[in-house]
C-alpha cells in the first residue's frame, strides 16, 4: 500500500496572462522568465492523449502502458529547444528522418557529459528499413540523428525501447531480441510472457556505436525503463506477475469488473460529494469477492486463478552483475492502489528516485511527481532500520493529486518530469490543471467538484520549484496534448564509471574478492543454531573439531550459456533431433548430458573458516557463481542426515560479476520468500554472526595469535588481518589448514592439485598448472577429462597388479587397456567403460550412458536392500520413487544411478568405492555383494581424480563445458 509525506504547503500559480503583464523593459527578463530560466537544451516527447478504451480485463492493457513495451502509437513529435526559456522556439527533429509523421518516439535519456540524447522510435509501419522500435541518437551541437544500430537487418530483428546511457559512455536498452539466445527467426529459443504471448523484453547493453551488442539480464520478465544512478549502477523496473489460486470462488460469483473502478462500486473515494477523496491514503483493500471477480479461471474445474501484477525497482551494474531488487515489495496487500506503478525512476543526486507514479487505468494519464526515498527504505512501510523516519515516497508538488480514474484531481495531474540537475532542486514537468465545463463555460476545479462535467485536461510544461512552492509555465500546451517524456541537456558532474567497492590486497590483476559473514547465516537468522550451538559454538576450536564441519570450502564456477549459434544448429541437426525416424531427439543432451544448460569453469576455492565466514578471489570481468563444499570436494546440499541443517547451501542461483579490484560483501544466504532485497550492498543488515568480541582481540578459545582488527569482524577478515595475505587458491589446487586450534594442528592440513593427475588436466593452457593467473580457468569435458581415468593404467592396492578401469569394466569383443603385467583381457562386469558409441545409439557415448542408467531397489523386510526390475508386475508393490528417496516407504522401489547429474553426494553408489566421506553415506545402497566391491575399489582413483569428478559432477556432469570442443556427427 502506497502512503506519502506531504508537505503543508501553499500554492502559487503563475499562469500564462499574468507572465504577458510582467512590466519588464525591452532585453530584460522577468521575474518569471529568471525563475525557469536555464541555458541548457532540453527536449520532450508531446502526442494526443489516446482513449484508454476498454480495460476490464486483467490481460489487457492500456495505451502506454510500461508493460506494453511493444505497442506502437504513431502520432508522437520528439521537440527540441535551445534553452529553457519561454521565448524559445521549439522544432521538431523526425518528421524530416522519417519523411512522415506516422511514427512513435519515446523513452528519452541524456548522456552524462550532456551532449548527446538516446531514445526509442518506431518508424512508420511502411517503413522499409524502421519498421520496429530502434535506439537512436541526437547531438544537440549539430542536430544529427543516428540509429545506433546501423545494419538494418540487426536493427529490426528485436524490438528496441528503453535506452540509457551509462557513465562508461555504453548504451542499456531493453529488447525483445534477447541476443544470447540467437538469432529468433531461425529457432526461436527466447523466454516469454506467458499471458500475454510475447517474448520479454530483456536488458542489453552496445557500444554507441552498434558493437560489442550483449544481453544481461533473463526471465521471463519485461525489464524496462533503466536509468543510470551517479555511482554507476543502474536502476530499472521488472514486470512480472504473481498468481494466488482462489479454491472457494464460484462462477455464479464472478462478474467481469472494470478496473477503472473499485470493484463492486463501493471503493474508497468513489462518490465525491462536498469532499475531496484522499487518494492514497486510506484505499480499499480488496477482498475475496474482489479478488473472484478479477480473477482467471484456473486448470481444474471450479477453481479460480487471481494474478496480481508487480512492478518493483531492481539494480544492476552495467556489466550485468549483482542483479536485485532495490526498491519495492513482493508481499503487499493488494488494494486499488496496486494499479498504481512507478514511472520511468530518475536517479537523483542524493541517491533517492524521482518518479512519476500514476494509475495505469487513469484515462487522464497523469499522476504525481514523486521522491522515493530508495537510500532509507526497501519498500513503503520497510525501513532499512530502525532509526530510519519519514516515508518512503514524498510527493513533490504543491497540493493534493488524486490517481484514481475519472475522479476530481484540483491539484491536477502530472505526466513527465526532470530535474534541472544545477542544484536548485527545479523540477521541468508537464502538468495540466483539473479543468471543469458549466454551460460552455471552462473553470477550475474545487474540492466540491464532480466528475459529471470533467473537461479534458491541457497539459503543458512548468517549472515547479518544490522549496518555494511554485509552478511556472514554459511551454503553452493545447487541449488533448499530452507530454509523456521530458530531458534537460545537463552534463552530470556527479556521474561516475561503476567500481564498487575497492579493497587495498595485493592480489594478481584483474582480480576481485568477495567476503561472506557465515554461511550459517539466513536472512539474519543462525541456522547453526538448532542442531550445533550456534555460529558461537560452531568457531569455538575447544568445541567444534574441523573435521565435525561438512562445510569446508567455497567453490568459485564460472557461467557461460551456450552460444545461441551452437545451441540452435544442435536442435536442428537432423541426425542429433530428427523430425521423425525411428531414433528420438536427444535436444541438448548431446552437449549438456543429463545436466542443466549453463556451463561452467571451476575458478577458485576458498576455506569457509569456524564461524562460517570466507574471503575469496575471483577473476575479474567473469559472471560466476560459488558453492559450499566439502573436504572432498562434493556439494553440501544433498547431505540428507536428519540433523543436518544446511541443505539451504545449493549453488548461488545469480549469477555474480565483479569488476577489477572490487570488494563484495554479503551477510550470508537467504529464503526467496523473504521479502527483503538482500542483495543491496549499500545498507547494513542483520547479521548472525557476532564477530570478534573486540578491537585487537583473538576469538574465545583460539589461536591467539589471530587477531581481530574490529570488533566484528569475522574470522576470515582476521585471519587475513593476521597473515596479511588471502588463503584463497585459485583452481589449480585444493588446500586446507588448520589455523584456528589452539595450538594449530599441522596433521589437518592437505593438498589436491591438478598437476597430481597423470590424466590429462582440465585447462587450456598447462603452464596454469605452475603459474595460475586470473585468465586461467579449469574446463571439464567428459570426454577428455573423465573418459582418460577409465582407462589409465593404475597400480591397484588391493593385489598390487597394475591394470585399469576398462580391464575389468568394457565388452570382452572391445578388448581393455593393455598395462604393464596385465592382460587387459577386459570382462563387461555389467558395466561398460568403453571409449566408443553406444552399440544400441551410435549418437551417444557408451560409458556416460553406463555411468547414469538407473538401477532400482527394495528394501526386504530383514533390512536387506536387493535390486529388483520395476517392469516386472508386483517387482515394486507401492511404486517407485526418484534417485534422491532416502528413506522410501516399504514396499516402495527407488532409483539409484552410479552417477547422478544432481550431485556428487548423490552419487554415493560411486564415490562410496573409493572414499571414506560419511556425508554421502545415506545415498549408498548396501546389498549382499557391497562390501566386495568396495574393498576391490577402494584406494583404485587418487585424491585427484576423485576431486576432478566431484566437481564435474556438482558443476552438472555435462559432456562438454567448453562448448568450442564439441563435435556433429558425420552422416
Amino acid at each position: 500500500m502506497h502512503t506519502f509525506q506531504r508537505k503543508a504547503r501553499g500554492l502559487v500559480l503563475a499562469g500564462l496572462a499574468a507572465v504577458g503583464l510582467s512590466g519588464c523593459f525591452e532585453g530584460e527578463l522577468s521575474d518569471n522568465d529568471q525563475a525557469i530560466l536555464s541555458d541548457q537544451p532540453f527536449a520532450y516527447v508531446v502526442r494526443n492523449y489516446p482513449e484508454m478504451g476498454d480495460t476490464s480485463s486483467v490481460n489487457i492493457r492500456p495505451p502506454l502502458d510500461p508493460r506494453a513495451p511493444y505497442a506502437f502509437r504513431p502520432g508522437a513529435k520528439l521537440m527540441v529547444r535551445d534553452r529553457i526559456a519561454l521565448s524559445s522556439s521549439e522544432r521538431s527533429i523526425l518528421d524530416d528522418y522519417f519523411g512522415s509523421t506516422a511514427y512513435d518516439v519515446k523513452d528519452l535519456d541524456v548522456s552524462p557529459d550532456g551532449e548527446r540524447m538516446v531514445f526509442a522510435a518506431h518508424g512508420p509501419a511502411n517503413s522499409p528499413d524502421n519498421f520496429t522500435w530502434n535506439i537512436y541518437e541526437y547531438t544537440f551541437a549539430t542536430g544529427t540523428i543516428r540509429r545506433v544500430l546501423a545494419d538494418d537487418d540487426l536493427a529490426n530483428a528485436g524490438e528496441d525501447t528503453n535506452p540509457t546511457y551509462t557513465n562508461e559512455g555504453k548504451i542499456i536498452f531493453s529488447s525483445s531480441r534477447q541476443h544470447g539466445r540467437g538469432d529468433w527467426r531461425l529457432l526461436d529459443l527466447r523466454e516469454y510472457l506467458e499471458d500475454f504471448n510475447e517474448p520479454a523484453s530483456l536488458l542489453h547493453s552496445v557500444n554507441p556505436d552498434g558493437t560489442e551488442l550483449a544481453q544481461i539480464t533473463f526471465g521471463q520478465f519485461h525489464d524496462i525503463e533503466p536509468s543510470t544512478m551517479n555511482d554507476g549502477q543502474v536502476v530499472f523496473i521488472r514486470f512480472g506477475r504473481l498468481y494466488e489460486t482462489l479454491q472457494d470462488c464460484t462462477l455464479e460469483n464472478i462478474d467481469n469488473p472494470n478496473f477503472n473502478q473499485q470493484p463492486h462500486g463501493g471503493g474508497f473515494g468513489q462518490g465525491n460529494g462536498g469532499k475531496f477523496p484522499s487518494g492514497l491514503e486510506q484505499p480499499k483493500e480488496w477482498t475475496v469477492e474482489d479478488k473472484c471477480g478479477a480473477s482467471l479461471a484456473g486448470e481444474v474445474e471450479g477453481e479460480r486463478v487471481f494474478v496480481e501484477d508487480v512492478l518493483s525497482m531492481y539494480r544492476i551494474t552495467p556489466s550485468g552483475g549483482n542483479v536485485h531488487r532495490y526498491f519495492g515489495s513482493l508481499s503487499e496487500e493488494f488494494s486499488d492502489a496496486s494499479f498504481i506503478h512507478y514511472m520511468d525512476p530518475i536517479p537523483l543526486d542524493d541517491g533517492n528516485l524521482l518518479t512519476i507514479m500514476r494509475h495505469v487505468f487513469n484515462p487522464i494519464y497523469g499522476g504525481d511527481v514523486v521522491m522515493v526515498n530508495s537510500q532509507n527504505f526497501f519498500a513503503v512501510g520497510k525501513p532499512v532500520d530502525e532509526s530510519v523516519i519519514g516515508e518512503a515516497e514524498e510527493s513533490m508538488t504543491p497540493g493534493l493529486v488524486n490517481f484514481y480514474p475519472n475522479q476530481v484531481s484540483p491539484a491536477g495531474w502530472y505526466s513527465a518530469v526532470a530535474p534541472y540537475g544545477d542544484g536548485s532542486g527545479r523540477l521541468l514537468a508537464s502538468w495540466a490543471q483539473c479543468l471543469i465545463s458549466d454551460a460552455q463555460i471552462t473553470g477550475v476545479c474545487e474540492g466540491s467538484s464532480t466528475v459529471d462535467n470533467l473537461s479534458d485536461p491541457q497539459y503543458g510544461i512548468w517549472m515547479v520549484d518544490p522549496q518555494q512552492n511554485t509552478r511556472l509555465p514554459v511551454v503553452q500546451g493545447h487541449k488533448r496534448a499530452l507530454y509523456t517524456d521530458i530531458v534537460i541537456a545537463d552534463a552530470n558532474e556527479l556521474a561516475q564509471p561503476y567500481t564498487g567497492d575497492q579493497h587495498s590486497l595485493n592480489l594478481e590483476e584483474n582480480t576481485a574478492v568477495f567476503h561472506i559473514r557465515s554461511v550459517y547465516d539466513m536472512d539474519g537468522a543462525d541456522m547453526a543454531e538448532l542442531y550445533d550451538g550456534g555460529i558461537e559454538t560452531r568457531r569455538d576450536p575447544s568445541l567444534t573439531h574441523p573435521d565435525d564441519r561438512s562445510e569446508r570450502f567455497i567453490r568459485v564456477l564460472g557461467m557461460r550459456e551456450i552460444p545461441p549459434e551452437l545451441e540452435q544448429a544442435i536442435l536442428t541437426d537432423p541426425i542429433l533431433n530428427p523430425s521423425d525416424g525411428p531414433q528420438p531427439p536427444l535436444g541438448l543432451t548431446p552437449l549438456v548430458g543429463s545436466g542443466n544448460r549453463i556451463l561452467y569453469d571451476v575458478l577458485s576455492y576458498g576455506m569457509v573458516e569456524p564461524d562460517g565466514s570466507a574471503m575469496v578471489k575471483v577473476p575479474a570481468d567473469t559472471s560466476f557463481t560459488f558453492e559450499v563444499v566439502n573436504k572432498y570436494g562434493k556439494r553440501v546440499d544433498l547431505i540428507a542426515a536428519e540433523d543436518y541443517n544446511y541443505n539451504y547451501l545449493t549453488q548461488h542461483p545469480q549469477s555474480l560479476l565483479l569488476e577489477d579490484g572490487q570488494l563484495l560483501k554479503c551477510y550470508g544466504c537467504h529464503d526467496p520468500e523473504v521479502d527483503i532485497p538482500h542483495a543491496r550492498t549499500d545498507i547494513e543488515l542483520a547479521s548472525a554472526n557476532p564477530g570478534a568480541p573486540g578491537d585487537a582481540m583473538p576469538f574465545p578459545n583460539a589461536n591467539p595469535t589471530i587477531i581481530a582488527a574490529n570488533w566484528k569482524d569475522t574470522m576470515a577478515e582476521a585471519l587475513l588481518n593476521s597473515l596479511g595475505q588471502l588463503t584463497t587458491t585459485w583452481a589449480d589446487t585444493v588446500r586446507y589448514e588448520d589455523y584456528w586450534s589452539n595450538p594449530p594442528d599441522e596433521s589437518l592440513a592437505f593438498e589436491i592439485p591438478y598437476a597430481d593427475l597423470t590424466t590429462p588436466a582440465p585447462v587450456t593452457d598447462a603452464s596454469c598448472l605452475t603459474n595460475w593467473t586470473s585468465d586461467c580457468k579449469a574446463t571439464i569435458n567428459y570426454k577428455e577429462h573423465i573418459q582418460p581415468i577409465w582407462r589409465e593404467c593404475r597400480i591397484n592396492p588391493n593385489t598390487g597388479n597394475t591394470t585399469a578401469c576398462q580391464n575389468c569394466h568394457t565388452a570382452a569383443e572391445q578388448g581393455g587397456k593393455p598395462c604393464p603385467g596385465d592382460s587387459g583381457s577386459g570382462a563387461s562386469n555389467g558395466l561398460l567403460l568403453g571409449n566408443g558409441n553406444a552399440s544400441w545409439d551410435g549418437r551417444q557415448l557408451e560409458s556416460y550412458v553406463e555411468l547414469f542408467e538407473p538401477d532400482y531397489y527394495l528394501k526386504q523386510e530383514n533390512g536387506e536392500w536387493v535390486e529388483v526390475d520395476p517392469t516386472v508386475d508386483g517387482a515394486c508393490p507401492e511404486g517407485v520413487q526418484g534417485d534422491l528417496t532416502v528413506l522410501p516407504d516399504p514396499g516402495v522401489c527407488f532409483a539409484r544411478r552410479l552417477m547422478s547429474a544432481r550431485g556428487a553426494i548423490a552419487s554415493a553408489r560411486f564415490f562410496s568405492l573409493f572414499d571414506d566421506d560419511p556425508d554421502d553415506d545415506l545415498y549408498e545402497v548396501e546389498t549382499a555383494g557391497t562390501d566386495a566391491i568396495r574393498q576391490s575399489h577402494m584406494g583404485m582413483l587418487t585424491d585427484a581424480e576423485l576431486r576432478l569428478i566431484a566437481e564435474w559432477l556438482d558443476s552438472g556432469a555435462h559432456l562438454y563445458n567448453d562448448p568450442e570442443k564439441f563435435e556433429f556427427p558425420t552422416p
